[in-house]
């Protein structure tokens, strides 16, 4: 009888946490979910604010494609930032230069120049 209620009580300790670890999970997908990007001028992007995501507006300034079909997009608000597009969808977007674009991306830094990596992009 000892036995049973001690197997009893292992299983009532591993369902309990794995449902602790299923709702965990559950949180920290939804959290991620509804993750705000912060509302930037492309001036104040900085080193110490890689990885975050933002949101930032300006006119696209010049547009480089590369020979691999990667675009590089120079967004500015009176200071200027690089976009590359990567993404295949992305891709698809028909802008050209003196547009105007509302970006949410994570911030990155390549060769020592920030960038705004897109998962956004709206025009106008």
């Amino acid at each position: 009888m000892g036995i049973n209620l001690a197997l009893d009580r292992s299983k009532q300790i591993t369902l309990l946490i794995l449902f602790l670890a299923i709702a965990g999970l559950a949180g920290i997908y939804f959290a991620v979910k509804n993750i705000k990007p912060v509302e930037l001028e492309i001036g104040a992007i900085e080193e110490s604010m890689e990885g975050r995501l933002v949101k930032i507006s300006g006119r696209i300034e010049y547009i480089r494609k590369s020979k691999s079909g990667n675009m590089y997009w120079t967004v500015g608000d009176g200071n200027n930032i690089t976009v590359p597009i990567l993404d295949g969808k992305l891709k698809k977007i028909a802008a050209k230069r003196g547009d105007m674009v509302e970006i949410v991306g994570l911030v990155t830094q390549y060769n020592g120049e920030m960038e705004v990596m897109p998962k956004e992009i709206l025009l106008g």
